[in-house]
């Protein structure tokens, strides 16, 4: 009975330390630039500019990868600062999507819930039988300030989380400063 007990508890203690090492976060280059698109629709007077996407996960689990990937509209040419920001969060996952996941952002620690339109992507992945979905948050442009102030940064997916790391928050910062420079005050 002992011995069972010593190998239930180290089967418990690999069980842990291999879903703590699974997930790998993803990191983003330094000394890489943003890339920022800027497109104008001439039809609709209106210009949307989007962050290129950044993963910021990757995993041998469920979720094979996570990015993100901002945007902001605004009429005309001439930019003014957005009241909402898109956040674009871009998923690959092995088997099927759940279609009540909960996602909650962590900011410092402090829970941001957000209101968002998902859709589904069949076979993201060429020759793999993977799905992919595309999940678009309604961010208020002075929550997605406090992301870029905050000293770490969380998105919660059900039971699995995916920190945002330094060089992640800096490509928010630093697009955040696409937004309107002349109005943004980082520190």
């Amino acid at each position: 009975m002992y011995q069972v007990g010593i190998l239930l508890v180290s089967a418990l203690l690999i069980l842990q330390c291999t879903t703590d090492s699974r997930f790998v976060s993803a990191t983003v280059i330094a000394q890489e630039p943003i890339k920022v698109e800027t497109v104008y629709d001439e039809g609709k007077d209106k210009t949307t500019v989007k962050l290129q996407p950044i993963q910021i996960a990757a995993s041998e689990d469920k979720y094979v990868s996570v990015a993100m990937s901002p945007s902001f509209s605004f009429s005309g040419r001439r930019a003014s600062r957005p009241e909402i920001v898109d956040f674009e969060l871009r998923t690959v996952v092995r088997g099927r999507l759940r279609t009540d996941l909960y996602i909650v952002f962590l900011i410092d620690g402090e829970k941001t819930f957000l209101s968002s339109n998902r859709w589904a992507v069949k076979r993201p992945v060429r020759g793999r039988l993977w799905m992919g979905e595309h999940l678009v948050f309604r961010m208020p442009y002075e929550t997605f300030v406090k992301i870029t102030k905050a000293k770490s940064v969380e998105i919660k997916f059900d039971a699995v989380v995916f920190p945002l790391g330094e060089a992640h928050l800096q490509a928010l910062r630093d697009f955040l400063v696409s937004l309107s420079p002349a109005e943004v005050s980082l520190h």
